[in-house]
């Protein structure tokens, strides 16, 4: 019986290292990324002076958010999209002010107008499609 009680203490020791482990390298991938936020004065302001700009709204807390990140950023780097990032759980007037319901959710203005969006964790060819269709064209 006590073989049993200090095999299975083992077992849940190294199943909550193993998920320590795991959590903290998504967070550190994504935090890289976050850092690169914008504050709301500076998007207002980027929205009205330039031609074309995309804006992938996120909160560091969505569980979609968390998993979409790590996949939609090396994804714009690669098809050299620029793309302006803003935090909502940090600046959460952002909400009303750029009318966002829900997180993940990716825009693209032109002249200052909403061109389109994409909303949700898409699979990476939703993303890929958008910005062909709608960034690069």
């Amino acid at each position: 019986m006590k073989k049993i009680l200090i095999f299975g203490g083992i077992i849940i020791v190294l199943f909550v290292v193993l998920i320590l482990l795991t959590n903290q390298g998504s967070d550190t991938s994504n935090e890289e990324y976050y850092s690169q936020a914008v504050e709301p004065d500076q998007l207002e302001q980027q929205i009205e002076e330039e031609d074309s700009l995309t804006v992938y709204y996120f909160s560091p807390e969505c569980h979609h958010c968390q998993e979409t990140t790590p996949r939609l950023m090396p994804l714009a780097d690669d098809m050299d999209v620029d793309m302006t990032l803003f935090n909502l759980l940090e600046h959460d007037q952002g909400w009303n002010n750029f009318n966002i319901e829900s997180t993940p959710t990716v825009v693209h203005y032109e002249n200052g107008e909403e061109v389109n969006r994409i909303v949700g964790a898409a699979p990476n060819e939703e993303f890929e499609s958008f910005f062909n269709q709608v960034v690069l064209d």
